[in-house]
């Protein structure tokens, strides 16, 4: 059981006085847990600080401190708070918190400038294998699939809440674009009648990835879901530039051109449609890098176009004209 402290009103002795109860309420309430007396401006927060009074705990540990407060009546003069409350003193049962059928323990924070992911991964390792009176503490929680406690022997942090939330976004986004990535597989076999040429269209995917993880940490810009929006938004647009290269590649060849000529031509004559596409999405994303929600979609589109619009120009045409080398090489062995 854990000591409680019950005030009762004297409703006939306060109105005599000329207090109201709902005066006296409001009293100890402030008295107690404070009252907001206005809002400050914090550069790193997003919104207005309430500023709250409060007064010091060792002033407010006592019954006899509460009772010698003070009220307003009605006429302006102060009533002592002891002629018209009494304070009983009594016990209750000590509240049981469980879930799953653990008792748990539930610790809240609001994070300010920072990423959940950031902060509970540091907060993990810090806390992982401590020992708290003699017993260890175990992090988890952070795959996937939400986690059950393992060990009714230890105690064990499960982080839930936005980190929760944060985690089962990424595995749904993670998914979708595995999908996509599949489905644009098939699109380009069947656009092509061949398995390894799509492989070799949508190296320029990887390549967005060069731009996306060195973008975020230059802004300092936290990867969040909508990065993972902007990722996957970029394979539609980088395979597109690959297609509209090894097309022109490909009907130079069938003009009569050799493969080093047709390589290099095709890369002269799209250079600067590629480039003006590129430049159009970064600075079409660049109005949007300083938003809070989808600035990381904007360091997605912008460092994943730039990278990959610079190396699909070098690489995919290297690709094709390496697999087309192989390909001769092998004509003569078949025939």
């Amino acid at each position: 059981t854990v000591p409680e402290y019950r005030i009762h009103v004297l409703t006939e002795k306060a109105l005599l006085a000329g207090v109201a109860p709902a005066q006296v309420a409001e009293l100890v309430h402030d008295y107690i847990a404070g009252t907001k007396i206005g809002t400050i401006a914090v550069p790193s927060a997003r919104e207005p600080v309430d500023i709250i009074l409060r007064v010091p705990p060792a002033d407010r540990a006592w019954e006899s401190q509460i009772l010698s407060l003070r009220v307003r009546n009605q006429a302006g003069k102060q009533v002592p708070l002891a002629s018209i409350v009494t304070i009983e003193k009594t016990t209750q049962a000590k509240p049981i918190v469980d879930r799953d059928q653990h008792e748990v323990v539930y610790v809240t924070g609001d994070l300010l400038g920072s990423s959940p992911v950031y902060a509970t991964y540091t907060l993990n390792n810090m806390l992982n294998g401590k020992t708290l009176d003699g017993v260890h503490l175990y992090t988890g929680n952070l795959g996937f699939m939400p986690a059950q406690p393992n060990d009714i022997t230890h105690y064990q942090i499960l982080w839930g809440g936005d980190m929760r939330l944060t985690l089962d976004v990424f595995r749904d986004l993670g998914a979708a674009f595995i999908v996509a990535l599949v489905f644009i597989y098939l699109m380009l076999v069947a656009y092509y009648q061949s398995f390894i040429m799509p492989i070799i269209v949508m190296g320029a995917i990887p390549l967005t990835l060069i731009g996306v993880f060195p973008g975020h940490w230059l802004l300092n810009t936290p990867f969040n879901a909508t990065s993972m929006i902007g990722v996957i938004a970029l394979a539609g647009v980088v395979v597109r530039n690959s297609l509209l290269l090894i097309d022109f590649i490909i009907e130079y060849r069938r003009e009569g051109y050799p493969l080093d000529e047709a390589v290099i031509e095709a890369g002269a004559v799209r250079f600067r449609p590629i480039l003006l596409t590129a430049l159009a999405i970064m600075f079409g994303s660049a109005i949007m890098v300083s938003d809070p929600v989808f600035g990381g979609l904007a360091v997605s589109l912008i460092f994943g176009t730039f990278a990959s619009t610079m190396l699909t120009l070098i690489v995919i045409p290297l690709l094709y004209f390496l697999w087309e080398r192989h390909l001769e090489r092998k004509t003569p062995e078949v025939s």
